[in-house]
């Protein structure tokens, strides 16, 4: 064999040096380790121990294919991991009152007003709850549920123990006419008599100035009255509302302000000359929100609770456990500290 026929056979180490020598920019955590090490943590396999290299060309093409086979593996498990969450979506928004009702659902209104008690030298309130649910076709029955909540204003210890039940009354009425009401208007408005209010001011204007008459001649405190009880029920469109609200304010003799309802919401004040009474309205929708009377407001007790089956009135008498003095005392100032009624809306599922 001549001697420049013979070729040098390079060992395993050789041949690894001479790799290493080519690649020596690249870490260990760096191309082939690194990309086989993931594909197998990934698959939760244990790396098989490095195995011997063949020698010669072959070396290089092994090589090749190791990186192809690798890339693939990589590529198949990271499309085989369940997809990132989407991002959540925009928070859900609060009911919106004013939205069209679906058949099965309901307006609801709640009141909680002071009632006042008159008696012989005791003039006290007692705290009365007043749901209202309306159907979406306004012309369907209607249910008013009334009860006591337990909670008294100017009642002395000294006139003795004072009885109130909390049975509920209930009450139904087709088109919002219940047993006993009066012929619809201002104070006790039905079905039909809210769907005939315009959100035409003037029109409004002229229906309040019509149908408004009072003894004393306070027109202002009656518009008053009048706009509070069809507000009241929670049924009055939007466009309507704030009609009503405007049509009130440019009533003679009634102002109003921008101020904070009792418990401190933004509201609408509107006010009249001739009463203490105000109404506190949404300043956006011209909703009822509170009313107050400007009367007296002690701080509030509970009564304790019988089982008398005493309804919701106003004029119900009090009765008492004991037949001590009755004592009078002089009248307070007046202050708008505590609301008289304060309203809530929603919309239902049932009707109580």
């Amino acid at each position: 064999m001549r001697e420049d026929n013979v070729r040098k056979i390079w060992s395993d180490a050789e041949l690894d040096a001479a790799l290493a020598d080519l690649h020596d920019d690249a870490g260990e955590d760096d191309g082939l380790a690194f990309a086989r090490a993931s594909l197998m943590t990934a698959a939760g396999t244990p790396e098989a121990p490095p195995q011997r290299r063949r020698r010669g060309s072959w070396r290089w093409i092994a090589v090749a294919a190791a990186v192809v086979t690798l890339v693939g593996g990589l590529a198949v498990v990271v499309s085989l991991r369940p997809p990132a969450p989407d991002p959540a979506g925009p928070a859900v928004q609060p009911v919106e009152l004013d939205r069209p009702l679906v058949p099965g659902e309901f307006h609801y209104t709640q009141k909680l007003a002071w009632v006042l008690q008159p008696g012989v030298g005791r003039n006290f309130r007692l705290q009365q709850e007043v749901e209202l649910w309306i159907p979406a076709d306004p012309a369907g029955v209607w249910h008013r549920r009334s009860k006591w909540t337990g909670a008294i204003r100017d009642w002395s210890p000294e006139w003795g123990r004072y009885e109130i039940s909390r049975a509920a009354f209930d009450e139904y009425g087709p088109g919002g006419v219940f047993p006993g009401q009066p012929p619809a208007n201002w104070l006790t408005p039905d079905a039909a008599f809210v769907a005939s209010l315009t959100p035409d001011r003037a029109q409004l204007a002229k229906a309040l100035s019509r149908d408004i008459h009072t003894p004393s001649g306070t027109l202002a405190g009656a518009a008053l009255a009048s706009v509070r009880n069809v507000l009241a029920l929670g049924l009055v469109r939007s466009d309507v509302r704030l009609a009503l609200r405007d049509t009130l304010i440019a009533f003679p003799g009634v102002k109003a302000e921008p101020s904070l309802t009792p418990d401190g919401r933004p509201a609408t004040v509107i006010s009249a000359a001739d009463t203490d009474r105000r109404l506190y309205l949404d300043p956006a929708t011209a909703r009822l929100l509170a009313t107050t009377d400007g009367g007296a407001s002690p701080a509030n007790t509970e009564a304790p609770v019988s089982t008398s089956p005493m309804q919701p009135s106003s004029t119900s008498e009090p009765r008492t456990t004991t037949n001590a003095p009755v004592p009078v005392f002089p009248p307070r100032p007046e202050k708008f500290t505590e609301p008289e009624a304060v309203y809530s809306y929603a919309i239902t599922r049932s009707s109580g």
